[in-house]
């Protein structure tokens, strides 16, 4: 059974300047999933945009934990994404496991 990990490569923020929230807003997440089995590994990156936050539901930035934004790229992404990037992500694990093509030559 392979185990997907999903992880935070990289936030871009505002920073502080008065016309946004004061501890600066998320408003691009780059993001990683990763998919391993026996000795075999794949990997996606992404990036996904943020609206503006939400004032009486807002976390500061020096406050964000990896597991709300990952939480926030899921919910961004949708269900249906996020099954769709780690089914890929399966795929490549047991292509590599049971490989059905090859490259090279004869010679």
């Amino acid at each position: 059974m392979s185990v997907t990990t999903w992880g935070i490569a990289q936030l871009e923020r505002h920073l502080p300047d008065g016309d946004v929230c004061p501890d600066g807003a998320v408003y691009t997440v780059h993001y990683t999933v990763s998919c391993e089995d026996f000795d075999k590994t794949a990997g996606a990156y992404g990036s996904i945009g943020l609206g503006d936050p939400d004032p009486s539901n807002f976390t500061p930035f020096a406050s964000l934990s990896e597991d709300q934004v990952v939480g926030w790229v899921k919910t961004t992404l949708g269900s249906e994404q996020v099954a769709s990037i780690e089914s890929a992500l399966e795929q490549q694990i047991q292509e590599q496991l049971n490989p059905t093509h090859a490259n090279g030559v004869p010679w």
